[in-house]
């Protein structure tokens, strides 16, 4: 049993750590600067734009995100990652845009939060036995719909990071759409389905087996 609760402790620990990787750092930021704001070192009030995917052809000598350092080398494919800070009297996003970056941080969070509720009771199913009954087998299924669901989410949710930063940087910095979809855990989402279907046929050869004799 002690071991089924520090397996059952990692897996809050894993999602709660992916979450916020993802998504907690641009979150609190906003939080920050919307409670106490920032200032720069002449007084005017900022606003900081954390990771922002920036065009590398701002780089003097930069071509085609390429540059020629000297006879012997060359930079390709250049990419540039940088915390912007905008003058917060620039700010005009739509409050439309921020209030739908909030709410699917928050419903990624909560598919998060399922997911590792559910991954423990099937582990506490296995430990008892009783991993093969349907309610088990329906919980299996329900955490790859989430991570399907989630793929969603966090997908609209990097678009709206992208709309909002687009919003907030103006020329001559352009940024840049680094968005992509989570195409890793669409397929775990699709491969737990599969086992899901997997188990479920099990079950009911089973309890064939079990009537037959």
């Amino acid at each position: 049993m002690k071991r089924v609760r520090l397996l059952q402790v990692a897996v809050y620990i894993v999602f709660a750590a992916l979450f916020f990787q993802n998504a907690a750092p641009g979150l609190y930021q906003g939080l920050m600067d919307s409670i106490r704001g920032d200032t720069d070192e002449t007084g005017v009030v900022t606003s900081v734009l954390p990771g922002a995917a920036i065009d590398p052809r701002l780089i003097p000598g930069t071509r085609d995100e390429n540059m020629q350092v000297n006879n012997n080398y060359s930079l390709e494919d250049i990419s540039i990652n940088a915390n912007v800070r905008v003058n917060a009297k620039f700010i005009n996003t739509s409050s439309w845009l921020f209030a739908l970056s909030i709410i699917l941080t928050f419903v990624g969070f909560s598919i998060l939060a399922s997911i590792a509720y559910i991954i423990n009771k099937v582990i506490y199913s296995i430990y008892e036995g009783s991993i093969f009954e349907s309610k088990h087998l329906e919980m299996i299924r329900r955490i790859g719909l989430l991570l399907i669901v989630y793929t969603i989410v966090d997908y609209g949710f990097q678009q709206a990071a992208f709309y909002i930063s687009k919003s907030l940087i103006n020329s001559p910095v352009t940024i840049l759409n680094a968005s992509a979809y989570d195409f890793e855990v669409l397929i775990c989402g699709l491969l737990v389905l599969i086992v899901a279907e997997a188990f479920k046929q099990g079950a009911q050869l089973k309890e064939e087996q079990e009537l037959t004799i």
